[in-house]
């Protein structure tokens, strides 16, 4: 019968060898990399996770920064509004107070510009009032110097508090400071169209830009200062002036509190906006893709690496393992490929102590019992040509003898001895029947004619002392059973049973009854008996060897060993015997129809 071949025969290779290696891949490489892509996957999504919280985290410690150091501009502002003496000192005449005073007046505001600057932590106040005052003060100057600058004709006519980035004091003179300003036009409250002074309130620009830059978003995050479309400030880490400007063009119009995602100058950003509150300006943080996947690129490069590195070494280190018993293998269907053709006196060397070594070792055993059978059939065919050739000169002994025993009692009768011609005509009918023309069963009836020619010979031999009787049922005389199965039994019940009695004369009673399906026979005789040790000796199939053999090589342990190849359990012999009164031999058999009475 073919084996089937399963589906995954299809597709590997047929070599052992070959769908090891491909097992091992499929085993070790294979749920390797799967394990680490779905590890790269969530470590990514982790990176990017912690990335987002971190830039965000910065991005909002450096809004509240700015809204706080704005905050306290706007805050300084708003007590110098509600201040009297700032109204007075814009709106008042000089000529009504004297001199003393008004260098009073202006001291005294100096101071609270100091107190204020020293409280809140900006740099500078400032007062520019169109008025006769004289000013001791640097903080303090005449409105008509400011007038000429561009940040003042930008806050002329406006109610509302502006403010002013760096970019716009670019007119001022040589060496001045940068500044970050919150500036108000104080108005007459007699005619509010007339702007009597203005109140400034300067925070440094450095210090302002350090607090931006103190915190880092990103490696090459981007924090911008905007006023709606306008840069007021960059960080130092900003591209190209093209590309920053497509940045600006591309952020949300709206403070949604979330990263968006951008293209602008062929690159990808994520952007996020915070609104000022106190200034109406807007802080914007900018993060190159790049940033946010940097990690998880240099993770999944590392991870990468030590992937190969494990799983080489793995694979490597499986198929060395696998090496020995490839060998092994190997060795041994070459082996047995050897023996096919011919060579039957190789043998594998056994290796180790696992499956494959004791497989070395069968097949060793099963190739010496191969060579032991070989040489057995030799054997066995060299006797057989020998009794073939027996056989061929057996052919005319038969003839011979009948010949012979017919001339013998031809003279026998020509010259009146019966006695001579009784025993040849029963010593040829004797013989007739054990040949049966070469037949291995015969009926029963003709196995108890064997037996009663053999008794017959033995009275004309010993006068008559042995008195037999027979019986044999009508229904099993045409029954089969092997032949020479009686005579042996009879034989032995004569010379070690009868014969050994003083007298040597006795008693022989064979009967063959059957009953359904089995055929039973006894043979029993007024012997000598046996004991115990003897009857074990003899009827013992542990001591087979040791039976008493009679003429003609048949013995009791022939016979058992014959009835039970025959017939098998429960069929065979058994045997009752008592000392000085004789013995009961049984011989059961299946009661099985002879063919030429199927026939009838």
């Amino acid at each position: 019968m073919k084996p089937k071949t399963g589906w995954l025969n299809r597709f590997f290779p047929k070599s052992l060898k070959n769908k090891l290696f491909c097992t091992y891949f499929l085993l070790v490489v294979l749920p390797l990399g799967i394990f680490t892509l779905y590890a790269y996957q969530r470590v990514r999504n982790v990176v990017q996770e912690q990335t987002f919280i971190a830039a965000q985290n910065a991005f909002d410690d450096t809004v509240s920064s700015m809204q706080k150091a704005l905050g306290r501009l706007d805050a300084v502002l708003d007590i110098l509004v509600m201040d009297p003496l700032v109204y007075q000192m814009a709106s008042n005449d000089p000529e009504d107070y004297s001199y003393t005073r008004r260098l009073e007046d202006s001291d005294k505001l100096a101071l609270t510009f100091e107190h204020l600057c020293n409280l809140s932590g900006i740099e500078r106040i400032r007062l520019y009032a169109d008025s006769g005052y004289l000013y001791r003060q640097g903080n303090i100057t005449q409105l008509r110097d400011a007038s000429a600058y561009e940040w003042y004709r930008k806050l002329s006519g406006q109610s509302e508090r502006m403010w002013f980035a760096p970019a716009d004091f670019s007119d001022q003179p040589p060496g001045e400071k940068s500044w970050f300003s919150s500036m108000q036009v104080i108005y007459n409250p007699r005619n509010i169209t007339e702007p009597l002074a203005v109140l400034r309130a300067d925070a440094d620009a450095s210090r302002i830009i350090q607090l931006a830059e103190s915190t880092s978003i990103t490696e090459n995050g981007i924090l911008l200062l905007l006023t709606e479309k306008e840069i007021l400030y960059h960080s130092s880490s900003s591209p190209h002036a093209d590309t920053l400007s497509a940045i600006v063009e591309e952020l949300p119009a709206s403070d949604t509190g979330t990263w968006e995602s951008i293209q602008a100058g062929g690159k990808r950003y994520y952007v996020q906006c915070s609104s000022l509150s106190h200034s109406g300006w807007c802080m914007a943080a900018v993060l190159p893709f790049d940033d946010v996947f940097r990690l998880s690129h240099e993770l999944r490069s590392k991870m990468l690496i030590a992937v190969i590195l494990v799983s080489t070494v793995a694979y490597l280190l499986a198929i060395a393992i696998s090496r020995s018993t490839l060998n092994r293998i190997s060795l041994l269907t070459r082996t047995m490929q050897a023996v096919q053709e011919g060579n039957v006196q190789i043998r594998p060397e056994p290796s180790g102590s696992d499956e494959i070594a004791r497989l070395m070792s069968s097949f060793n055993q099963m190739m010496d019992r191969i060579d032991h059978l070989m040489e057995e059939k030799m054997i066995y065919g060299q006797q057989i040509k020998d009794l073939e050739l027996k056989a061929l000169q057996a052919q005319i002994n038969p003839h011979f003898l009948y010949n012979s025993l017919d001339l013998i009692n031809c003279t026998a009768i020509s010259h009146s001895v019966p006695q001579i011609s009784r025993m040849v005509k029963s010593l040829g009918q004797f013989y007739r029947l054990s040949l049966s023309g070469g037949s291995e069963r015969i009926a029963l009836s003709s196995e108890m004619k064997h037996a009663q020619l053999y008794v017959d010979i033995q009275n004309m031999r010993f006068e008559d002392r042995i008195q037999a009787s027979w019986h044999l049922d009508e229904s099993a005389a045409h029954c089969e059973i092997i032949k020479i199965i009686l005579q042996p039994l009879i034989e032995n019940a004569i010379m070690h049973g009868i014969f050994e009695k003083p007298s040597k004369c006795g008693s022989l009673h064979v009967c063959a009854k059957r009953d359904r399906g089995t055929i039973t026979i006894t043979i029993e005789d007024d012997g000598v008996g046996m004991d115990e040790e003897t009857l074990q000796t003899h009827f013992c199939p542990a001591t087979a060897g040791t039976v008493t053999q009679t003429s003609g090589s048949y013995g009791i342990r022939n016979i058992c060993d014959r009835l039970l190849i025959a017939y098998g359990a429960p069929y065979g012999l058994s045997c009752e015997s008592t000392p000085q009164k004789g013995t009961i031999v049984t011989i059961r058999i299946p009661a099985m129809e002879s063919a030429s009475q199927k026939g009838d």
